[in-house]
């Protein structure tokens, strides 16, 4: 049975509308594609992927950074942990009781009463570094001169040991003061003299690393006329002068008696 007239245009009516849509949304998705608004939101759509990932290789970037900061810090850190730390090498270092021997630069004249010389060091297992900072800067400070006045700025028994030691006497080389009361490690500096030395209170006077006393013993040395004899003896060639700076008053001599 042949299809009627009236279906044939409605089929083609069809076919028209149909070709007339394809043709309408195929130009007008061309013109959105080429259109300004269009072009404008994705260059902005492409800058921000741009920024984005700018964004991101800056991050990872400054992580980088931090990461090998952190790494050099700690470094830094282990290095000087290791620089304080007593290095234990060669055949004739032994252990004894706990105690490692170290071998350094030698310190002229300083008795083990005084403080450690660096080539007869010990430093005990459990030493904190702290403990081996403070004998460290007291072997320091014994290697500035053979005769050392260890004092408080406002001790009046220091006053009189450095005026006797300084002023009264000429000696060379002069004794160094170290004044505990102003040094950063002054109580710690004090609290190892009094086990090394025996003697907490100051002023106190090391002699070649021993402590020949205070104030009240460097004033009887003096009037005694003594002084001068204990350095030489107990210096040796570490004092090259030694003198008082003032005339001494001549000591009378006795009358023989006439028979």
């Amino acid at each position: 049975m042949m299809p009627s007239q009236r279906r044939i245009r409605l089929f083609g009516v069809l076919i028209v509308i149909t070709v007339i849509a394809l043709v309408y949304m195929s130009r007008g998705g061309h013109q959105t594609r080429t259109s300004d608004f269009y072009t404008k939101t994705q260059e902005a759509l492409q800058e921000l992927r741009y920024e984005e990932a700018a964004k991101q290789r800056d991050a990872e970037d400054v992580g980088s950074r931090l990461k090998a900061a952190e790494e050099q810090a700690k470094q830094a850190a282990d290095k000087k942990y290791e620089s304080k730390k007593v290095a234990v090498e060669g055949d004739d270092q032994k252990s004894v009781a706990g105690r490692v021997k170290i071998d350094g630069d030698k310190v002229p004249g300083v008795a083990a009463q005084g403080g450690r010389s660096r080539d007869q060091a010990v430093v005990k297992e459990d030493e904190t570094l702290e403990d081996h900072e403070v004998e460290m800067e007291l072997n320091a400070i014994l290697k500035k001169s053979p005769i050392i006045i260890f004092s408080k700025s406002y001790c009046p028994f220091s006053k009189k040991a450095k005026h006797i030691l300084l002023e009264k006497y000429r000696i060379v080389p002069e004794p160094y003061v170290v004044e505990l009361d102003i040094n950063p490690l002054g109580e710690k500096l004090q609290a190892l003299l009094a086990k090394s030395t025996g003697r907490r209170t100051v002023p106190n006077i090391l002699l070649m690393g021993k402590s020949i006393g205070g104030g009240d013993d460097m004033e009887e040395l003096d009037e005694t006329d003594t002084l001068v004899d204990k350095i030489k003896e107990m210096g040796g060639s570490r004092i090259t002068e030694v003198e008082h700076r003032g005339a001494r008053a001549a000591k009378p001599h006795r009358r023989a008696k006439r028979s």
